[in-house]
């Protein structure tokens, strides 16, 4: 896993650094998001240039924008200007092309509260479906959390996403409440919480 602290996304500048072991480290920043890059295939990125950083946080916007309804898109530009938020990505490397950056496979952004944190989105590609990336993704990053000193994940779903429900339900997550017409009309939005 590579952790990477970015400063806010228009003034990204160089600050990565290289160390003995090939990892990569930052100086951190006064306002940044946390950004999480993992591999699909357990290897390492070392992405120098801030046009790879900006390409995948590009990759990771025009998913969501053919992922979600225009009212669920979320507003990265905005959010992850803030300093209690969190994103993950999964990236595919693309083989023989090392000048090209990694493709995304899936992403997930957590905002953190105290010893609560709320996944705010979780999204997987469509060609990367039912291999099991979220759960994973979702486990190794509930293991940090708990280390943390997390107690508790707490989400909201629509009711009708039948699969991403049942994600959350194997993964220990339960419905805590319900809010009719939360997403639109007849779409109920559940309130699920993971117990750390």
């Amino acid at each position: 896993m590579v952790r990477i602290y970015l400063p806010v996304l228009s003034h990204i500048q160089r600050f990565v650094t290289r160390t003995s072991q090939h990892r990569l480290h930052s100086v951190p920043l006064r306002r940044m998001a946390t950004y999480t890059l993992r591999s699909l295939d357990s290897s390492e990125f070392l992405i120098w240039e801030k046009q790879d950083f900006i390409s995948i946080l590009d990759q990771v916007k025009r998913a969501e924008r053919k992922n979600f309804p225009r009212n669920e898109i979320f507003d990265f530009d905005t959010e992850l200007k803030k300093r209690n938020a969190e994103l993950i990505v999964v990236l595919e490397p693309v083989r023989g092309a090392s000048s090209t950056p990694p493709v995304v496979a899936a992403y997930a952004v957590y905002v953190s509260a105290s010893q609560l944190e709320l996944l705010h989105k979780l999204c997987v590609c469509e060609k990367y479906r039912r291999q099991g990336i979220a759960r994973k993704m979702l486990l190794s990053h509930h293991e940090r959390l708990a280390a943390r000193g997390c107690s508790k994940v707490q989400l909201w779903v629509d009711q009708a996403r039948v699969p991403a429900r049942s994600l959350y339900e194997d993964l220990g997550f339960e419905e805590v409440g319900r809010l009719e017409n939360y997403y639109g009309p007849n779409r109920t939005a559940l309130r699920m919480v993971l117990q750390m």
